[in-house]
């Protein structure tokens, strides 16, 4: 419009996105309103929502408490892409350890947790990697192997399976790449392929950030190759960076690499018209929806939701994971400013329009209906206002009964 040959991003948005005052805002949050009421089925993040790296946020226990007392279903939902359910909810029950987390003075029940890994776990044996397909998985450990096994032990036993690579390989797995895509393209045009099928050829990550071992310029080299040939590129999430900690540096937050700074500099390898077949199963991406979203909204069911879908709401710290995945889906979203993302950065994300904010998690239950836990006792018995001593207990002094704990 200036006449330049050159457009910056702010002149893309300005003239390609609507302008954000006549796109619907975000709306603070408030548990007391009639509207934020008609949210009833509750799925929320994990790091940066829940918990960070120096343990639960606060505010955490008191919500999922709050939900418990009234019988409002919930999912915790991570883009973990190396470790399944049973990891987070162990993580999150662990007596004394840094993360748990006790709703109602109880330990988070069962079948309340799901992770990208069981995600793309679901993808893979649901068909779209089929028997006899070759495959370079990278990962930090073999917890996805015995996903698999669990899942489809045959299927996973047909696969042909590196966890490394060297060039040589590289470029003969590359020809078989072609040919599955030769194949697959006369089959959508209802031709009859001649010969047999080949086998197809993928790149799967299995992995938060972290790797099993440094990685080569070989291996670098080998996974450039076959993306390139058209090898599917299936991840579990796009999460550019994790947050650390280290006890010399109070309040500071170091990030690490996350899955999504691997991803996107393999991306650069695929040429444009391969781009669709990149795959990502966990919050906010191409399949996260129905093997994510979808479980989450099941999981919810199962608790006694009905499943309305404008009547559950994704409460999350990203933009570009936890709020897309609610766009998505047809949810509602919550952005919470505790962690990565800030509203702030919204013209960053100008599709992933939050239908809610809060500062934190802490903000998201009534304050005045969860009164505030005290220090655990283990009788919860208490004369005249202080706790029973062991030998008022054993005489039958009269006690008075703590109100918070209903005990």
């Amino acid at each position: 419009t200036d006449g330049s040959a050159e457009i910056d991003r702010a002149e893309w948005i300005s003239y390609f996105c609507t302008d954000r005052e006549v796109v619907p805002k975000a709306t603070k949050w408030d548990p007391d309103d009639p509207e934020c009421q008609k949210v009833t089925g509750f799925i929320f993040d994990c790091d940066g929502t829940i918990y960070q790296p120096s343990g639960l946020i606060p505010g955490a226990e008191k919500t999922l408490t709050w939900l418990e007392r009234s019988g409002l279903p919930f999912v915790l939902l991570s883009n973990m892409g190396a470790k399944p359910n049973a990891a987070l909810h162990n993580k999150l029950t662990t007596p004394g350890g840094l993360f748990e987390c006790r709703p109602n003075g109880k330990p988070l029940a069962e079948g309340r947790c799901y992770t990208a890994a069981d995600a793309q776990v679901d993808f893979m044996t649901s068909g779209s990697v089929p028997a006899g397909s070759k495959l370079l998985v990278l990962a930090p450990n073999d917890d996805w192997a015995q996903m698999i096994c669990e899942c489809d032990q045959p299927l996973f036993e047909s696969w042909e399976i590196l966890t490394d690579m060297d060039v040589d390989t590289a470029k003969e797995w590359s020809q078989h790449a072609k040919a599955w895509l030769e194949w697959e393209t006369a089959t959508l045009k209802g031709q009859t392929p001649t010969g047999m099928r080949p086998p197809k050829v993928a790149v799967v990550f299995f992995t938060d950030g972290l790797l099993a071992s440094d990685w080569s310029f070989d291996l670098i080299h080998a996974v450039t190759i076959l993306l390139n040939f058209g090898a599917e590129f299936i991840y579990t999430s796009e999460d550019e960076t994790n947050p650390s900690i280290d006890w010399r540096f109070p309040n500071t937050n170091f990030p690490t690499p996350g899955p999504g700074m691997f991803v996107e500099m393999f991306k650069q390898s695929i040429p444009a018209h391969y781009i669709n077949r990149c795959i990502c199963s966990g919050k906010g991406g191409k399949m996260g929806r129905k093997f994510m979203m979808d479980r989450a909204i099941q999981m919810l069911k199962q608790q006694g939701h009905s499943g309305e879908r404008d009547q559950i709401m994704i409460i999350g710290d990203r933009f570009n994971s936890d709020i897309r995945a609610g766009v998505l889906s047809g949810i509602k979203s919550c952005l919470l400013e505790s962690g990565a993302h800030t509203l702030e950065l919204k013209d960053e994300f100008p599709t992933d329009i939050p239908s809610y904010t809060a500062p934190s998690i802490a903000h998201i239950a009534p304050a005045h209906r969860v009164p505030r836990r005290k220090k655990h006792v283990p009788s919860h018995l208490f004369v005249l206002g202080k706790v029973a001593s062991r030998t008022e207990r054993s005489v039958g002094t009269q006690v008075q009964i703590d109100p918070e704990f209903g005990i």
